[in-house]
């Protein structure tokens, strides 16, 4: 009974995710944010969560470009969460699946009582297109005190495979979000790389997104959870676009950690 519900969930997750895609314009590119998210180091055993997650570039060079992920996660246990998601794109007027992507969310059990909570991901995107597989890590560190969570997370990323570049490639993301009732939480968040392991340089010459967001509890059953999150971010630095609309799509269940 428990595994038909699942499927239903996962049957509504993914017809929600679509739609998103059906309203998307043209082309993804590899500015920072966009699908990604800012990853929380906490991890709660036996919750389940489907999302749909898709950025547009607005304005520059890339005006119009997107990149959409639809996500599944279930956490077996109290430390460790693993995923898959299919990442889609388009070019040429056609959409069609550019990788399939592998993951794992690892609560640092250990660091709970610490003042800041620490966890790593880990990610394999296999490549549906010509070109070499990925490989993502991230260190996690998150701080939540009463209504703020504030979290950073540290990402490196490097190509797999026949000719690839051996070179791992640095980022961040970061979010500070307070929530002023049950069903509202207002923030900012910033995606961007850094550079590559031998040419880390000037911060400024390379591309960075920062802006506001708003998360809204649509509906609530139970233990289950619809969310939706929306986002505008401005490009700096050496950013192709002048900023990238966001928004995110998330159904939770057995999920009780507040926010």
């Amino acid at each position: 009974m428990q595994a038909n519900i699942h499927v239903r969930h996962m049957t509504l997750a993914a017809t929600s995710a679509f739609a998103i895609l059906a309203m998307s314009p043209a082309d993804a590119v590899a500015e920072p944010g966009l699908a990604d998210e800012v990853e929380s180091s906490i991890v709660v055993a036996g919750a389940t969560e489907l999302s749909a997650k898709s950025g547009v570039l607005i304005g520059g060079v890339d005006d119009r470009d997107w990149q959409t992920r639809v996500e599944a996660s279930y956490a077996y246990l109290s430390w460790w969460r693993p995923g898959v998601a299919i990442n889609v794109q388009q070019e040429g007027g056609g959409s069609d699946v550019s990788g399939v992507a592998f993951e794992n969310v690892f609560d640092f059990i250990a660091s709970r009582r610490w003042p800041v909570h620490f966890g790593a991901y880990a990610e394999y995107e296999r490549n549906m297109r010509e070109g070499p597989d990925h490989i993502e890590l991230k260190l996690l560190m998150e701080r939540r005190s009463g209504p703020l969570d504030l979290r950073f997370n540290v990402v490196t990323e490097r190509e797999t495979g026949d000719h690839s570049d051996n070179r791992w490639e640095f980022g961040y993301a970061a979010q500070g979000s307070y929530r002023f009732s049950p069903a509202l939480r207002l923030g900012v968040q910033g995606f961007g790389d850094t550079g590559f392991d031998d040419q880390l340089g000037d911060i400024d010459d390379y591309a960075h997104y920062w802006g506001p967001f708003a998360q809204v509890r649509l509906a609530e059953v139970r233990e289950q959870e619809v969310s939706l999150q929306v986002g505008y971010l401005a490009g700096t630095g050496h950013a192709d676009a002048n900023g990238q609309f966001r928004v995110q799509l998330e159904w939770s269940f057995n999920e009780d950690v507040e926010d």
